[in-house]
């Protein structure tokens, strides 16, 4: 086969091509290379602005806590100690509330009532005014009704009638048609909260702000759920707000969320617990309560520390 030459003006033209792309290379590597040391640049320089943020930060709270300290003429380790017992103070309130909560879900799952609950353990001292209202003023005539009024306040949550209120507040209102047939029911909506002394103080508020994009900005993707989940982990991420727990009118399941992220959940129809791992379908961390086991004998219920079953009455 005959060997054909390359004429010499296309062999310097497909050099020149070839010197024309070798320089376009050279040069988006060099314009990538000043981009990348530009960015590392002001990477380091973000480090170095919010670490001195950090320390001008960490400054001013050990400052706001000196202050605090010297007006309650305390040592800081007394200061310390009450910062320590508030935090089992209120891990033992989340307890609680957690093992009315089962209690509630399975009476419900039990007898076929499917009854919902929402319930907010708040500091009142940071209460924000606008986060929360009894209801709408749209909704304010028709909630008037005798049927629909909720709890004024209710029993600290280690009495024994609080479940009471918990009941109550789960109810459903039947609704009558004109020949007197059941036409259906109205719930008793909106949360209870219950401060720091453990009082449930407050019943049918209704969490402002949850029809806004603050939602998807300060919370977890909820994966699952109703109205009331969404309004109950926007609330868990409000400042006041310590936790948030809701009982599914439609499942029964008992969902905790913290910090505008969902801890984990308890399914009363399988006395199972739904931790972040399966409720993601990927690792989310260990859940945050202990697990849910039936007592012995009798209908199956949530276990709680003794001491909790032993208090008194108030």
């Amino acid at each position: 086969m005959p060997i054909k030459l390359m004429r010499g003006s296309t062999y310097r033209r497909l050099l020149h091509e070839r010197d024309e792309a070798r320089k376009r290379g050279q040069d988006a590597a060099d314009a990538a290379g000043a981009e990348g040391e530009r960015l590392e640049k002001e990477l380091v320089a973000l480090r170095t602005e919010h670490t001195e943020q950090t320390e001008r930060l960490d400054s001013l709270v050990a400052k706001r806590v000196d202050d605090r300290i010297a007006d309650m003429n305390i040592s800081r380790r007394r200061f310390e100690q009450l910062a320590d017992d508030r935090t089992e103070l209120v891990e033992l309130y989340i307890t609680r509330l957690y093992a009315l909560s089962c209690w509630f879900a399975q009476e419900s799952a039990t007898d076929g009532s499917n009854r919902g609950l929402f319930i907010l353990l708040v500091d009142r001292r940071n209460m924000d005014e606008h986060n929360f209202s009894n209801f709408h003023e749209g909704q304010e005539e028709y909630i008037q009704q005798p049927g629909f009024q909720g709890i004024a306040r209710a029993p600290h949550l280690f009495s024994p009638v609080c479940r009471e209120i918990l009941d109550y507040m789960g109810a459903k209102d039947v609704r009558f048609g004109p020949e007197g047939d059941v036409v259906g029911y109205e719930e008793r909506d909106g949360a209870v909260l219950v401060d720091l002394q453990g009082v449930m103080y407050r019943s049918r508020q209704m969490v402002e702000g949850v029809r806004t994009h603050k939602v998807y900005s300060k919370v977890e993707r909820l994966m699952k759920g109703s109205a009331r989940h969404n309004a109950a982990i926007y609330a868990s991420s409000l400042d006041e707000v310590l936790v948030s727990i809701v009982v599914s009118e439609e499942t029964n399941q008992v969902t905790v969320f913290r910090d505008g992220k969902f801890v984990d959940a308890y399914d009363p129809h399988r006395d199972e617990q739904i931790t972040r791992e399966q409720y993601f379908g990927e690792p989310g961390g260990e859940p945050r309560l202990a697990k849910v086991e039936p007592l012995a004998g009798g209908s199956p219920a949530p276990s709680i520390p003794e001491e909790l079953i032993d208090s008194e009455s108030v």
